[in-house]
């Protein structure tokens, strides 16, 4: 199916449904939306090198709500085992979610 149509609903996609997440020399990262049914891709765009252009169409299923979030963690070093349980080991059953939020970011 062509890149500028939706996998899963068949809509085009309109130019807001693509979000920079981070751009090189050698490639662009594209967080892509469609407006209509919500099914969400990331997109690496190679750019060109000898001429060449190539792509490639990722779906992801993720709770993070959108390319301002992506754009936090990409090109983050991974989360350990150790901090995630440091970090569990943190919360106390009384946060809500602003405390937690401040306590994670």
């Amino acid at each position: 199916m062509p890149l500028n149509i939706c996998d899963n609903c068949g809509s085009k996609y309109a130019e807001d449904d693509f979000r920079i997440v981070r751009s090189s020399a050698v490639n662009t990262v594209l967080h892509l939306k469609c407006h209509v049914c919500g099914n969400a891709y990331m997109l690496n765009v190679m750019n060109p090198l000898n001429g060449m252009v190539g792509s490639q169409r990722t779906p992801i299923n993720i709770d993070l709500r959108g390319s301002e979030e992506i754009q936090l963690f990409a090109g983050k070093d991974p989360v350990t085992q150790n901090e995630a349980i440091d970090t569990y080991n943190e919360i106390d059953a009384e946060f809500d979610q602003k405390a937690i939020r401040d306590l994670l970011l």
